[in-house]
C-alpha cells in the first residue's frame, strides 16, 4: 500500500472514476452506439432490399426481352406471310389478266375470221351475179336479141346455182 500512497492512489477516487467511466459508457451506448448500430442495420437492410429489387428487375427485364424477341419474330413471320400472299395475289392477277387478254384476242380473231368469211361469201355472190350478168349480155349479143328480165333472172339463178355446185 505504500506504493499506492507514493503514487497518490486513492481507492475511493479510483472507484468513482470507474463508476464515472461506466456511466459515460452507458450514456454513450444509449445515445450514440445503439442509434449508430440501428442506422447501420437499416442501411444494410435497405441495401439488401435494393439488391433484391435489382435482381427482380433483372429477371423481369429478361422476361420482357424474351417476349419482345418473340413478338419481333412473330412480326417478321407475319410480314413475310403478307409479302408471300401479296406476291401470290399479284401472280394470280397476272395469270388472270394474261388469260383474259388471250381469250379476248381469240374472240377478236374468231370474229375477224367470221367477218372475213362473210365478206368473202358476199364478194363471191356479187362476183357470181356479175359474171352471170356479163355472160347473159354476151349470150344476148351472140344470139342478137335481148333477154327479158324474167329470163335474165332465171338464167342468173341457174348459173349461180351451177357455179355454186362446182365449188
Amino acid at each position: 500500500m505504500a506504493i499506492l500512497e507514493a503514487l497518490n492512489f486513492s481507492v475511493w477516487t479510483f472507484l468513482f472514476q470507474i463508476i464515472n467511466l461506466l456511466i459515460v459508457i452507458a450514456i454513450l451506448n444509449k445515445l450514440l452506439y445503439q442509434p449508430v448500430i440501428k442506422i447501420m442495420r437499416e442501411r444494410e437492410e435497405s441495401i439488401e432490399r435494393s439488391i433484391a429489387d435489382a435482381k427482380a428487375a433483372k429477371v423481369d427485364s429478361e422476361k420482357l426481352l424474351v417476349e419482345y424477341q418473340a413478338k419481333m419474330d412473330n412480326a417478321k413471320k407475319e410480314a413475310q406471310e403478307i409479302i408471300n400472299r401479296a406476291s401470290k395475289t399479284g401472280e394470280d392477277m397476272k395469270i388472270q389478266i394474261v388469260s383474259e387478254a388471250q381469250e379476248e384476242a381469240a374472240r377478236t380473231v374468231a370474229k375477224a375470221k367470221e367477218e372475213i368469211i362473210g365478206e368473202k361469201t358476199k364478194a363471191l355472190a356479187e362476183i357470181r351475179n356479175e359474171v352471170a350478168n356479163l355472160a347473159l349480155l354476151a349470150a344476148g349479143k351472140v344470139i342478137n336479141r335481148t333477154i327479158i328480165d324474167e329470163d335474165q333472172k332465171k338464167f342468173v339463178e341457174e348459173f349461180v346455182s351451177e357455179v355454186g355446185e362446182l365449188q
